[in-house]
């Protein structure tokens, strides 16, 4: 049996990648480790927001388990700014996380939004926490931003300002370990562009648009700070996209592979 450990839990955005959190916190709870802090943004924001509830991974494979996503993805009433409005994300985030505010919460949780106005990144801690996961989780041109009716302001995905928001554990956990999930940057490092410049080649645009925004969430991460406490974890998932919602439970076992192999090398 191993000693408790406790610890800070971060989990990135990365749409239906994020079923690989679920991964990540089965081998948690198998190996007695107990989350005493949380930071979340977009996918991330969902589950980081109902372990911060005290759901253990059972209860969010569950309620992951139960959600339509067929019918949600057909939500256009009067959507101007995006293809979806997002009244029945609205309705779904409401449901699972009910009136909880961030104060009742009995452990920290932060979730990462972004002002789409402004382009600042915002850090919402109070409030509603299913208003914080709303925002977080308002993908521009798919969902329209969120008007956070305590912010004043629009919101759109934490993962435009920061996809991982490890610094927010960096400078807010005084405990000894950080576990750090990101499931949005692994790719296949081979990319065939031909044999001259002018001759690139790709499977399809969105396969295009998914490196570059690997890419971009690389570089944001790049200045973080060494930490010794932290515990980083990224699930090989190449084979995977974003929209993946029929392939989830494919998803969550690369979680579970990726967090058992880094727990491995930790030191208990």
């Amino acid at each position: 049996m191993h000693k408790e450990q406790r610890a800070a839990l971060v989990l990135s955005g990365g749409g239906a990648l994020g079923a690989a959190h679920i991964g990540v916190l089965k081998v948690l709870e198998e190996h007695n480790w107990s989350c005493d802090f949380f930071a979340g943004v977009s996918a991330g924001s969902i589950i980081a927001a109902l372990a911060a509830c005290g759901k253990r991974h059972k209860e969010i494979k569950q309620i992951l388990d139960e959600v339509n996503f067929f019918t949600l993805a057909f939500d256009f009433r009067k959507a101007q700014f995006a293809l979806l409005r997002g009244d029945k994300v609205k309705r779904l985030v409401d449901s699972i996380l009910g009136e909880t505010t961030f104060a009742d919460l009995p452990l920290p949780l932060l979730i990462g939004a972004t002002d789409f106005a402004t382009g600042e990144r915002v850090v919402l801690a109070q409030g509603k926490v299913a208003d914080a996961v709303r925002a977080s989780i308002s993908v521009p041109l798919v969902f329209e931003p969120f008007f956070h009716p305590d912010e004043k302001r629009w919101l759109v995905d934490g993962g435009l300002s920061q996809n991982l928001p490890l610094d927010l554990a960096l400078k807010g956990y005084n405990g000894g370990t950080i576990v750090a999930v990101d499931v949005a940057t692994s790719m296949d490092s081979q990319v065939d562009f031909g044999s001259a410049p002018n001759k690139i080649r790709a499977k399809n645009m969105l396969e295009t648009l998914q490196r570059t925004l690997h890419i971009i969430l690389l570089n944001q991460q790049a200045h973080f700070p060494v930490d010794s406490r932290v515990v980083a974890i990224r699930p090989h998932l190449e084979q995977y996209s974003a929209i993946d919602v029929f392939r989830l439970e494919e998803i969550m076992r690369r979680g579970e592979e990726a967090a058992a192999a880094a727990l491995a090398e930790f030191p208990y």
